[in-house]
């Protein structure tokens, strides 16, 4: 069940997190619409990177892409290191604004640009990324998305050493539609905190955070993440 990855010396540990969908409840909701997730399964392992946001059709990412893709900074803080959804100091703080590319070289770009966003974070040797992927692109294909929430993922931890390299294939084989941040130099993940995958952040319109979470989610957790944003 565990999964430990090599990486660059610099790089800090990140862990692969089992189904969230044991800890979470979206009876927890309440008012505004809040994530509790307890009890999170994790396994540990070390990160790399991914990145963008524009397009990212399956049908045009190029493999090669990963290694040379990096990340740009741009302004705002750093988000604190996620450790638990209970009193996470990162709710209602903006987000940091990074841009990059996606696999077939679009731009991708997260901002506040004045749209709620749901941001997914994989890796793509992680195990629970890889039954996430299709249950997410399900939900998808299914509509359950509201029109005013953008998603976008960022393909980070990247390995040539490790399992299901290169990313983009995995994607491609995955027929993965939303738009995909290339993290190559992990510059994203840093930014916003990571310590596990999957890993999700929910962005208000006004761009700050709503909420974080680690795991799996299940189509009815989806669609309450969603909805805590898109009002």
């Amino acid at each position: 069940m565990t999964n430990r990855r090599r990486s660059r010396p610099t790089t800090a540990p990140k862990r692969s997190v089992k189904p969230a969908s044991q800890a979470f409840d979206p009876r927890w909701i309440v008012g505004g619409v809040a994530f509790v997730v307890i009890g999170a399964a994790v396994a540990a392992v070390l990160l790399t990177r991914p990145g963008d946001t524009g397009a990212g059709s399956a049908a045009t990412i190029r493999p090669d892409a990963t290694a040379a893709a990096t990340t740009t900074v741009g302004s705002g803080a750093s988000l604190p290191v996620f450790a638990a959804t209970t009193g996470d100091p990162a709710i209602g703080r903006p987000i940091p604004e990074v841009h990059g590319a996606s696999f077939d070289g679009s731009s991708v770009a997260i901002h506040a640009d004045g749209r709620p966003k749901l941001l997914l974070f994989l890796a793509h040797w992680c195990p629970h990324c890889q039954r996430e992927v299709p249950v997410v692109q399900a939900w998808l294909d299914a509509g359950r998305l509201p029109g005013a929430v953008d998603l976008i993922s960022v393909a980070t931890a990247s390995d040539p050493a490790r399992p299901n390299y290169p990313p983009a294939d995995w994607l491609r084989r995955e027929h993965w539609q939303p738009p995909v941040l290339v993290d190559g130099d992990n510059a994203a993940a840093d930014r916003f905190g990571l310590s596990a995958f999957p890993y999700w952040v929910a962005v208000r319109s006004d761009g700050t955070v709503a909420s974080r979470v680690t795991g799996e989610l299940t189509p009815a957790q989806l669609d309450a993440l969603a909805a805590s944003v898109a009002r």
